[in-house]
């Protein structure tokens, strides 16, 4: 018996990197965010409904009628600010609890409305595991800012960065069991590994559809007088959903159920356009994996370029060169901006369209799209997004407290910038005339 439970403490207090947990942590975190930015609208016209269509579940069960408007946009409000937050991992030992808890009630809430979506129940489980935990030790404002004022903490692997991990896996198998277990117990019950049910209610859900005027999958149209592939599909669906505990007892064993239970949604979505978004994303089966070493392997292809040999700027030591759009006027106003709170002096600038701008981009093998700011420090090229954030660290404060934005996921951050850059001629207009610089600021540029 001890052997056992000797055994089982290895197995659940096994150790893992901090950044494990920090990636998890911005996974679930950026899949919420979307997710609340995206429904805004539409929960803002279901808090105006009928009162009578109420029925409260889960955490929303506190009440007995529904919130006010304002109050339910204000909670909705203030649940973005903390997902935020949560992401950054700004003050995480108060805002990850109290954005975890806000999460669970806000869904139930939304569920509380003559609906029950049950595909966010895993999303929520992990956001309640990761917002209780040390999830900010590594990759977060907390720990910039520790590391700011010398208070270094070890984040090297330990069991208490390996047991929440753990614990989110557990969590993400017993949805599926659950969901199986659902079926066996069901009015369909074994009919399921026949692939007789299945196809019936996948020919239902594809009557209605037709019937509504959506389009409906043509592989469904092929597939259907096949009755053997599902049957497959129907002993498949059991597997991994019922055997889906079996992912907690090996970790290869794991990794391969998560691939295998990822192409089961995107085989939902092929046949029937039914869209698990946080499963088909994959964020839902992070947990299985090393995810910590794709950081270095991103930095290494994103950031670390191919240093070739400084161009001859007449810039000084140290100093780092910014490329700019030379007919943008709001970049125009930008490297205005940069020069009046670079008190160390380490910027430099050439337009893109100059000569020695030219020169630059074609020796650095940079993007030649002028929407595109180039920074190029320390014989290293960085672009949109991380270039204004590396740019703003080396500015006085407060401006370079910024910098912690950086933490937010690439393909947010990204995706903000081109949406901004794509627009930038519209809102702020083109250079017609070029005002005569100061000595002072000529002598920042190349």
């Amino acid at each position: 018996m001890k052997a056992i439970v000797l055994r089982l403490e290895r197995f659940w207090y096994s150790p893992a990197p901090a950044e494990r947990l920090a990636i998890l942590r911005w996974a679930s975190g950026g899949f919420s965010l979307w997710y609340l930015l995206t429904r805004f609208d539409m929960v803002q016209r279901m808090a105006r409904s009928d009162s009578s269509m109420f029925e409260p579940v889960g955490l929303a069960n506190i009440l007995t009628d529904p919130l006010p408007p304002v109050m339910f946009t204000a909670l909705y409000s203030l649940g973005i600010a903390l997902n935020v937050a949560y992401i950054m991992g700004w003050k995480f030992k108060w805002t990850g609890p109290v954005f975890a808890l806000l999460l669970l009630f806000l869904l139930s809430y939304r569920n509380s409305w003559s609906m029950i979506y049950h595909s966010r129940i895993a999303l929520v489980l992990h956001v309640l595991v990761i917002g209780f935990v040390s999830s900010a030790d590594a990759y977060s404002f907390d720990a910039w800012w520790r590391k700011r004022k010398g208070q270094f903490k070890n984040t090297a692997s330990h069991w208490r960065y390996g047991w929440p991990i753990k614990l989110v896996c557990l969590a993400t198998v017993l949805t599926y069991f659950l969901s199986g277990v659902a079926k066996v117990f069901g009015e369909l019950a074994w009919q399921w590994v026949t692939g007789s049910a299945m196809r019936s209610q996948v020919a239902i859900d594809t009557l209605r559809k037709n019937m509504l005027g959506e389009m409906s999958s043509p592989l469904f149209e092929w597939l259907y007088p096949h009755t053997e592939l599902f049957m497959i599909m129907g002993i498949t669906t059991f597997i991994l959903e019922l055997g889906a505990p079996l992912a907690m007892i090996n970790k290869r064993v794991g990794m391969a159920w998560a691939v295998l239970t990822w192409l089961m949604h995107w085989g939902i979505f092929a046949i029937m356009g039914i869209r698990f978004r946080y499963q088909m994303t994959f964020l839902i089966f992070l947990p299985f994996f090393d995810v910590e070493k794709v950081i270095p392997y991103l930095k290494k292809r994103l950031f670390d370029k191919k240093q070739v040999p400084v161009v001859e700027t007449g810039a000084g030591g140290g100093s780092s060169v910014v490329l700019f759009d030379g007919l943008c006027n709001f970049c125009d106003r930008t490297v205005r901006f940069v020069i009046d709170n670079d008190d160390k002096n380490v910027f430099r600038f050439a337009s893109q369209q100059s000569g020695i701008g030219k020169k630059l981009l074609e020796e650095y093998n940079a993007p030649k799209d002028t929407s595109t700011i180039v920074l190029i420090e320390d014989a290293r090229v960085y672009t949109r997004s991380t270039a204004i954030f590396r740019i703003l660290k080396r500015l006085r404060s407060p401006f370079n407290l910024l910098y912690v934005l950086i933490f937010l996921p690439l393909p947010l951050r990204e995706m903000g910038y081109k949406l901004f850059a794509k627009y930038r001629y519209r809102w702020f207009g083109v250079k017609n005339a070029c005002e005569l610089p100061t000595p002072q600021v000529q002598a920042k540029f190349l």
